[in-house]
């Protein structure tokens, strides 16, 4: 038996054994990952791009379009709108051991599948987990070659979101296997150059592998096949990856993959995040009108996004020398630092035009392996430095549970005021899951209090 075939087989399997299989520790972190993408969803309609694509989802009544008050539609448009308010932001949770959003992948599909089948919070954690359990042991068993020329939203997402309706119908494994290895075949190309440029048509890859992940399960029921190497093929083959096999079976069931998911403190590329925070630290004992010179030496992943002229608010959220410069002048890495307005502003222009990037070359291994070094000139010549070997959100920093309800606050006080009081019942550690209870009406007290 093959590594595909038995991560495959054992993905079905857990499925469909129930939410009884999945310690509890996992199940909580699972909480905690849903309540931290819906935050993201929210925060996302308060741009115009967002809530015109949630308005474009025509009144139905399987699944909720998290942006629109009241709004339900049929689960594929839902999925639609929601994956992409997920990552509009840059603050939707990702993966550290390897380039991969599992819960973008999958959390959208899994939600407006659960949702219209009447299904339960359990039956959405199961698949949750098993889709980001699939997705994330295909990102750590086929690393793209660096620098990235396709963008993972584009390439893995399918594989996610396939999982996990897959997951969510509790097929067998036959079914669930032609599910998946179909959705890999269909994985897209994505170019990474246009998160970098921001071009914004990035931000619906999720959503379009979403439609994808419906389609390779309608595919796979009617009797339709897929490689059984498809994996190989895709990310190997075609996308000149190495392949580690061994990575999609070693210690299955041991340590779930979202238990090494993050949570992301800053609204931009996580590539970023050392360099944003030393910016950060630096900002609070730094005159910003007497720089002359910024020095920025960071991890090669972040010494590449080195545009100083963002045209969108994405090419800002990968721009190394507007994260610094933006925050540099915001005097903290809040979320106004990447936000349309900051874009033209006069002294971050002048700022970007002052930073001069060097590759951090001799990096050290994880959790250490993205680390940056923030030096700024003043005009009297005195010299101020910070370095960050590791950002929040890493795996040896997590965010606390009441760091995640603050961002919580943060992100939805606006538009929906009482998410973050229900989010804190919900991933309380003091108070059973209640895994029973209808999705729908979990969903209802999240989103029902609208300002």
């Amino acid at each position: 038996m093959s590594e595909a075939t038995e991560l495959l087989d054992w993905a079905a399997d857990h499925a469909r054994r129930g939410v009884a299989t999945i310690p509890e520790p996992v199940l909580r972190k699972a909480m905690l990952i849903v309540c931290d993408d819906l935050a993201a969803m929210i925060a996302a309609h308060t741009e115009d791009e967002v809530r015109r694509v949630s308005a474009q989802a025509v009144d139905g009544d399987e699944s909720t379009v998290v942006g629109v008050p009241g709004r339900r539609t049929d689960r594929g448009r839902a999925s639609v709108a929601n994956a992409v308010a997920a990552n509009w932001t840059e603050l939707d949770g990702g993966y550290r051991p390897a380039t991969c959003h599992g819960s973008l992948y999958t959390l959208p599909t899994a939600l407006a599948e659960v949702e219209a089948t009447n299904g339960s919070v359990g039956d959405l954690l199961i698949a949750l987990v098993t889709g980001y359990e699939v997705v994330t042991r295909v990102a750590r068993a086929y690393r793209p070659p660096l620098p990235l020329s396709r963008h993972p939203h584009a390439s893995l997402s399918p594989i996610g979101a396939a999982a996990a309706v897959g997951a969510a119908r509790r097929l067998p494994a036959d079914a669930f296997a032609r599910t998946v290895l179909g959705a890999a075949s269909m994985s897209m190309t994505g170019p990474f150059v246009n998160a970098t440029q921001g071009a914004t048509v990035r931000n619906a890859w999720a959503a379009a592998a979403s439609q994808l992940g419906f389609l390779a399960a309608d595919m796979a029921d009617a009797g339709l096949t897929g490689s059984p190497t498809a994996f190989r093929e895709v990310f190997a083959d075609v996308g000149g990856a190495a392949a580690r096999e061994e990575e999609l079976t070693q210690g299955l069931g041991e340590r779930y993959g979202v238990q090494d998911a993050y949570h992301k403190p800053y609204a931009c590329c996580q590539y970023l995040h050392s360099s944003v925070e030393a910016a950060g630290q630096l900002a609070k004992r730094v005159p910003v009108d007497k720089i002359v010179e910024i020095a920025v030496r960071a991890h090669p992943l972040a010494a590449a996004l080195g545009n100083k002229s963002p045209e969108t608010s994405l090419a800002a959220r990968f721009s190394l020398p507007h994260a610094v410069a933006a925050v540099l002048l915001a005097g903290e890495p809040d979320m106004k630092a990447f936000a349309r307005e900051s874009l033209h502003e006069a002294t971050v222009v002048q700022l970007r035009d002052r930073v001069r990037i060097e590759e951090w070359t001799d990096v050290p291994e994880p959790p250490h392996d993205r680390p940056s070094s923030v030096r700024v000139t003043l005009a009297d010549g005195s010299v101020h430095e910070e370095t960050v070997m590791s950002a929040l959100g890493g795996p040896d920093r997590p965010m606390s549970r009441e760091q995640l309800l603050d961002k919580f606050r943060t992100l939805t006080a606006e538009l929906r005021p009482g998410f973050a009081a229900q989010a804190e019942a919900l991933t309380d550690p003091d108070r059973p899951l209640d895994l029973d209870v209808p999705l729908r009406v979990v969903l209802d007290r999240l989103l029902g209090e609208v300002s």
